[in-house]
Formats: structure tokens, C-alpha cells, sequence
């Protein structure tokens, strides 16, 4: 994590430094990334790299975080517009199959270098947005008055769990299969209402 002399620098500052690093992180791989270049494009000295940050990993999750906070809102964004959860898993794939080049650059490095606190910072992420559409799902059941159950619990999670996984291979399948678009989301929009349909007896969803 940075220091407290890059916690004390004035917020337009923090957002420079941050910018200059996330573009070198972005359009570099991670070995290819020098201290030096990110203090150049930042415009602060050798010097003044250390002391705002460890060394480059520290700056590197730096960039993570910045990145996860703006795909957290994202997806909050994503939550409160939609009125079904088959929405959000679509409006999801959405998201991340429209990148920006620069987005989406930097999303495949950060696939590319996936270390153990990097996967721990991006699955915390989606942990609270799961944890988001849960408590959508028991807001459901508290207004039918039906009693959350373990096993109702149980079964939001692992229906979360599969539609998640879903999500993540559709997105996987479009790199890999030579399928379009419009061919990924319809497959995914069937495969949702398989899995949402096994509520659908007592909960609308």
C-alpha cells in the first residue's frame, strides 16, 4: 500500500500519479515496467517514487485498487439500474465485453499478471457484488414474508456461484471460439434462465 507521504499529497496529484502508473501498467507487461518510466510519466523524481511507494508491486496494487474501486462502482451502477438479475448478468457481460482499447488492455495485463494479492483484491470485489445481489434476492423474500432458510441461503449462493461462473466463461468463450457477440450473450441469456428458472415458482426474479 503507499505510504503516508503519498496519502498526505493532494487528491488531483494522487489521481496524476496513479493515471501516469495505470498507463504504463496497461500498455506493458509487468516485467517491462520500470520504476524510472513510471516517475518520468508521472513527472516526479526517482526519488520521490519511494517515497510514496514501497517498490513497483506496491505501486502496482496501487493501480489494482484504483482499477477495482472505478469496476466497483461499475458494477453498482449496473445493480441499480437493472430490475432482474438476469439483467445484471447480461448488463455485466455487457460491460466487459465493451471496453474501452485502453480498459480492456489493461484488464488483460492484469489477467496476465495475476498474483496472489491481486486475485485477493479482484475477488473481494466481486465477493461485495455478490454479496449485493444476495441481499436484493433476501429483499425479495422478506416481502413475500417468506422465512430465509439455510437452505434458501444455500441456494442463493450457489446459484450466485453459478451464474458468476457463467458469466466468466461466456466472456472466455468469445476469445477462444470463434463465435460472435450477439451468438456469446443470447447463449448466456438461455443459460440464466435455466438457472433463475428453478425460483421462479416462488420468487420473481
Amino acid at each position: 500500500m503507499p505510504t503516508q507521504h503519498f496519502e498526505k499529497l493532494k487528491i488531483d496529484r494522487k489521481n496524476s500519479i496513479i493515471k501516469a502508473a495505470t498507463r504504463e501498467f496497461a500498455t506493458k507487461d509487468y516485467s517491462e515496467v520500470s520504476v524510472r518510466d513510471i516517475a518520468e510519466k508521472a513527472d516526479i523524481s526517482r526519488g520521490s517514487f519511494y517515497l510514496y511507494f514501497n517498490d513497483k508491486e506496491d505501486c502496482y496494487l496501487t493501480v489494482i485498487n484504483a482499477y477495482t474501486a472505478r469496476l466497483e462502482q461499475a458494477l453498482l451502477n449496473i445493480y441499480i439500474k437493472a430490475t432482474t438479475i438476469k439483467d445484471i448478468v447480461l448488463d455485466v457481460f455487457d460491460y466487459f465485453t465493451h471496453l474501452s482499447s485502453f480498459e480492456h488492455s489493461l484488464f488483460e495485463k492484469i489477467s496476465n499478471n495475476l498474483s496472489s494479492d491481486v486475485q485477493d483484491i479482484i475477488l473481494h470485489t466481486f465477493a461485495k457484488f455478490g454479496d449485493t445481489i444476495n441481499e436484493h434476492l433476501e429483499q425479495k423474500f422478506h416481502d413475500r414474508n417468506i422465512e430465509i432458510t439455510p437452505e434458501i441461503t444455500e441456494q442463493l449462493n450457489l446459484r450466485r456461484e453459478i451464474l458468476f461462473s457463467l458469466l466468466l466463461s461466456s466472456i472466455v468463450e468469445l476469445s477462444v471460439r470463434k463465435i460472435t457477440l450477439d451468438e456469446a450473450r443470447d447463449t448466456l441469456s438461455k443459460k440464466v434462465d435455466i438457472v433463475t428458472n428453478g425460483l421462479s415458482d416462488f420468487l420473481p426474479i
